[in-house]
């Protein structure tokens, strides 16, 4: 049997295509005794509009394209692993269509089916270069930035208050005894790195405590890098007796560091991060950390870039986050 178009709906219905779209995508447009007739048709027929008869009528390609860079890959980075799974399990809800676009490499360039109108939408995962804004607002096509540390009132956004978090992480150790704290950061991102600094400084700054010099590391990048960066800071006699880590995977290489040098957590020192990651909840000790509802910025991400498709105004969001009390940290008497 031949499989039912808008077409044939409208022709049963004695309707127009246009009067079919506007009740199959709800929209006002059409009378009540219109809308009744055409929707008992396709409750009749069990009709089901193909992706392709929705672009024709509607003007749209059904496809929001997922930027990325080389900091935020979903395949590489659990953070933006879980913040991916939100946006795509919103997006088979919402009925579009995810294209996950090559990394962007010069931070100024868009791909082309941007150009090409093939994506009504485009998410950009971290922070992105002003010529890259100013490429993407020249082509009129909605978009947003989740994960972004830039304060840019032009450009709508999703992010976790970093400065808090990391304010928030310090006070939970300086409430547990802990006055000689190292912070293990990453000044790859400048907004980002200046967000957990002050964060740091300002939860220290309150218990009338200043942090050592040296216990300010921020060439961390990876699990890897802030191994290294620990082991100049605990291979010491005059080690800290807590680390906060600014990503928790910072503090899965700082805890494996810990464990390579014979010390124990959270006995011989405690550890802190920020995020929530998957692996935080496995680890031996199970990570303390300040959590970031992951899945749900995505799931955000999705919502808000329909609703600019569709027109509407939306506004930058800050989330917030809140602190998991597990195991690697322990309380100074």
């Amino acid at each position: 049997m031949k499989k039912l178009t808008v077409k044939d709906i409208a022709k049963i219905a004695g309707v127009s295509v246009t009067a079919v779209s506007f009740v199959l995508n709800n929209k006002p447009g059409v009378s009540d005794a219109t809308r009744k007739r055409v929707q008992k048709i396709i409750d009749e027929t069990d009709f089901k509009p193909s992706l392709s008869s929705k672009k024709l009528v509607l003007k749209q390609s059904f496809n929001i394209c997922l930027m990325m860079n080389a900091f935020s890959s979903p395949f590489e980075d659990l953070f933006y692993f879980e913040i991916t799974r939100g946006i795509i399990n919103q997006s088979m809800k919402c009925n579009y269509n995810v294209i996950i676009s090559k990394p962007i490499m010069s931070q100024s360039e868009l791909p082309d089916l941007i150009y090409s109108g093939d994506a009504d939408g485009i998410i950009f995962m971290q922070d992105i270069s002003p010529a890259l804004i100013e490429k993407a607002q020249a082509t009129g096509v909605p978009f947003l930035v989740v994960d972004s540390h830039a304060n840019n009132e032009n450009v709508t956004s999703i992010n976790p208050d970093y400065k808090k978090a990391t304010y928030d992480a310090t006070s939970y150790l300086l409430q547990h005894g802990h006055t000689e704290i190292c912070m293990i950061a990453s000044n790859v991102v400048p907004d980002f790195y200046t967000q957990t600094l002050s964060g740091f400084t300002d939860a220290m700054a309150a218990h009338g405590i200043c942090p050592h010099p040296a216990f300010y590391n921020i060439a961390a990048t990876n699990e890897a890098s802030a191994y290294a960066e620990a082991r100049k800071l605990l291979d010491r006699p005059n080690r800290p007796s807590a680390v906060l880590c600014t990503v928790d995977s910072f503090a899965i290489g700082v805890m494996r560091c810990a464990k390579d040098l014979h010390l124990k957590i959270p006995q011989d020192v405690s550890i802190i991060g920020i995020d929530d990651i998957l692996l935080s909840r496995y680890i031996e000790p199970k990570l303390t950390t300040i959590g970031i509802d992951k899945v749900g910025m995505g799931t955000l991400a999705m919502d808000m870039i329909i609703q600019k498709i569709q027109g509407k105004t939306v506004e930058s969001i800050l989330l917030p986050m809140e602190l998991i009390e597990r195991d690697s940290v322990k309380t100074i008497q």
